[in-house]
């Protein structure tokens, strides 16, 4: 099976750019995407865990786990923390009726998951409705 490869898209210039600033590091938001500046260009890039946006994009979820409010946005998951919205990597259990554009299926010990921005998943019915819960979180150095 032939792995598709990911396009990454370089742009010259990003409308109404907000710096998100990440460990010493400056990083940019605009319409709802996060990028890093590489050679000149920008490139859209996952939002790291500790990224922080005054807006949450348009098209957020509420989820409620664990008597705490989550955002989902596009495979992300955020909290509000002083009148801000934090990336945040989402605790085991908590479900979502829908996986963003772009994840991928793996196999792991012979088990199906679905993996999206290094969050795994293991579909699953609630109420006979297809859902999906978070399972794990591959660890990136």
């Amino acid at each position: 099976m032939k792995k598709k490869s990911r396009k990454v898209v370089a742009v010259r210039s990003i409308p109404n750019k907000t710096v998100v600033k990440h460990n010493g590091e400056n990083y940019y938001y605009s319409n709802n995407k996060f990028y890093a500046q590489s050679r000149g260009s920008y490139v859209a890039i996952a939002p790291k865990v500790g990224f922080k946006v005054r807006v949450l994009p348009a098209n957020y979820k509420r989820i409620r786990y664990n008597s705490r409010d989550y955002y989902n946005a596009n495979g992300t998951f955020y909290i509000e923390i002083n009148n801000q919205y934090e990336v945040v990597d989402p605790e085991i259990g908590t479900i979502v009726y829908s996986l963003p554009d772009g994840y991928e299926k793996v196999v792991i010990d012979g088990m199906s998951y679905y993996e999206y921005a290094n969050i795994l998943y293991e579909k699953v019915q609630v109420n006979d409705t297809r859902a999906y819960e978070v399972v794990g979180i591959i660890e990136m150095d």
